[in-house]
């Protein structure tokens, strides 16, 4: 979910050409080389990080790969505390964005600036729900709605939440000739 926000944030860049988390996750478990990604996606650049969460501290390593020299451009490490989050997102979105030199508008800098939630509690059940959503299963997507719904309740104003408690209610009937849930949506 880290990534995944990270990587929203880099798409409001204008100068940055961002592909989306979707589409890269089938090079996963991949034993293609970074240059045949990088041909088969036409991307330069290529983003790898993991991460993971420690009681109230969360762990992340990323690097920026020139991927036609497979080699790193910019590798950092960072420890930060769960309440941190946002400014460990606009952290790294910055660095990988001045790593390739890209411009950064006024307008842009305060969307990397603004935080989606006050509410740490509910962006955490949001991401939960973004990793259900992301599998799209109809188990996955009833997980994901629960998730999605307790960060509205942490916070009624969490847009994002709402935004994909819509997307998953869509994806459960996107298939079906009789919509159950187009009402509340």
């Amino acid at each position: 979910g880290l990534m995944e926000s990270t990587l929203n944030k880099l798409q409001t860049i204008k100068d940055l050409r961002v592909i989306s988390r979707t589409s890269v996750e089938r090079y996963r478990n991949t034993d293609k080389s970074i240059q045949e990604i990088a041909e088969d996606l036409d991307v330069q650049y290529i983003i790898e990080g993991s991460g993971q969460r420690v009681n109230n501290q969360i762990l992340l390593s990323i690097q920026l790969i020139d991927a036609k020299k497979d080699s790193p451009v910019w590798t950092n490490q960072y420890e930060y505390k769960v309440v941190d989050i946002f400014s460990l997102q606009n952290t790294v979105a910055k660095k990988i964005a001045q790593a390739i030199q890209a411009k950064i508008t006024p307008e842009e800098l305060i969307r990397l600036e603004k935080k989606p939630t006050e509410n740490t509690v509910a962006y955490d059940l949001y991401f939960k729900g973004l990793e259900q959503l992301n599998i799209r299963s109809t188990e996955s997507l009833f997980k994901g709605i629960e998730y999605f719904e307790e960060a509205i309740e942490k916070d009624p104003e969490f847009a994002l939440a709402y935004a994909k408690l819509a997307l998953s209610y869509f994806w459960l009937d996107e298939f079906k000739t009789d919509k159950s849930y187009t009402d509340i949506i």
